[in-house]
């Protein structure tokens, strides 16, 4: 289905077939992309880069494996590889994302950011480099 305008200035959406057999005048109208008002995603290093380089020390530490453990922090620190990895995998980060901001939240919540790095981190302003 595809947007044409009418010569009455109606737009209507439509296959060609219609169009042709009802409205020979109409005139094909281009797609309207959707643009988010305010775009919230970063490229993955951008977002790497929101961290200090003792937060991510602090994060792969955390997620090494220590088999000495209690089940529960050997629990964390795989839950901790599996949220590293999944940022890793992704073609960029929306800070809008209800993920990612309970993944950078919860790193808070454990102790691994300092109180208020979390909003810090998901707020800052998005500069023209940062985008993916």
């Amino acid at each position: 289905m595809t947007r044409y305008q009418l010569t009455d200035g109606n737009v209507i959406v439509a296959d060609a077939e219609f169009i042709s057999e009802h409205h020979p005048d109409a005139v094909l109208q281009p797609e309207i992309p959707v643009i988010p008002e305010a775009d919230s995603r970063l490229s993955r290093l951008a977002f790497r880069n929101r961290f200090t380089t003792a937060e991510k020390v602090a994060l792969e530490i955390a997620s090494l494996d220590d088999p000495a453990a209690t089940e529960e922090h050997r629990q964390e620190a795989a839950a901790l590889r599996v949220y590293l990895k999944d940022v890793d995998s992704a073609l960029y980060v929306d800070l809008a994302d209800p993920a990612t901001i309970a993944g950078v939240h919860s790193l808070e919540a454990a102790g691994l950011l300092a109180a208020g790095r979390a909003e810090e981190i998901l707020t800052a302003p998005i500069r023209e480099e940062e985008r993916p």
